[in-house]
């Protein structure tokens, strides 16, 4: 019976490795992916001096009860290695005055691979991945559990604290390979 089981598994494998192969799908995936919009955010983790961050738009609400994120990084980053180590993230919501933030930590900005915390004001609480204040909401998280996925780990995260911004600004969006500002009035 597992014998079955494994051999069924194996040609799924082999089968998608041919698509891969034969056609187009990783670049139309790419470009597919492009239309999808997305919120930006800043990950951080790590704490101290110890300190690493990445723009991302691949990270959703996964459960309300408990409170928990999911946050898709690049193994091959050093977000992912510090992650690992400190086992706590934040993930920072974007408005558009913090574009330039965005840029820097996406490797956009005049900041290049430097200090990437030159810009804005980053809280950095004793064992904590550090907040950015002007953030929209910020989501501090401790990794429950991390799946490793060909060049991608799927973080989760449980929330221990929310940090809602006091003046509220439109989110950073991006879409296409570039970032947008959302047309919303929010002088409610």
């Amino acid at each position: 019976m597992q014998a079955d089981a494994d051999s069924s598994l194996d040609s799924q494998i082999l089968r998608v490795a041919t698509i891969l192969q034969t056609g187009n799908i990783m670049g139309d995936f790419r470009q597919g992916m492009r239309q999808l919009a997305g919120a930006v955010t800043v990950v951080t983790t790590g704490q101290g001096t110890d300190v690493s961050g990445l723009t991302a738009t691949a990270v959703c609400s996964l459960t309300a009860n408990p409170p928990r994120l999911l946050a898709c990084l690049n193994t091959s980053g050093s977000s992912f290695d510090l992650l690992r180590r400190h086992s706590r993230f934040c993930v920072n919501v974007i408005g558009e005055d913090d574009i330039n933030i965005a840029k820097n930590f996406a490797g956009m900005g005049m900041q290049g691979a430097s200090d990437k915390f030159a810009d804005g004001q980053w809280l950095r609480d004793n064992g904590r991945a550090p907040r950015l204040a002007s953030a929209i909401v910020s989501f501090e998280c401790v990794l429950h559990s991390m799946t490793l996925l060909a060049t991608h780990c799927l973080a989760i995260g449980d929330v221990t604290n929310v940090h809602l911004s006091h003046a509220p600004q439109p989110p950073l969006l991006y879409h296409d390979g570039q970032f947008l500002h959302a047309c919303l009035d929010l002088r409610a």
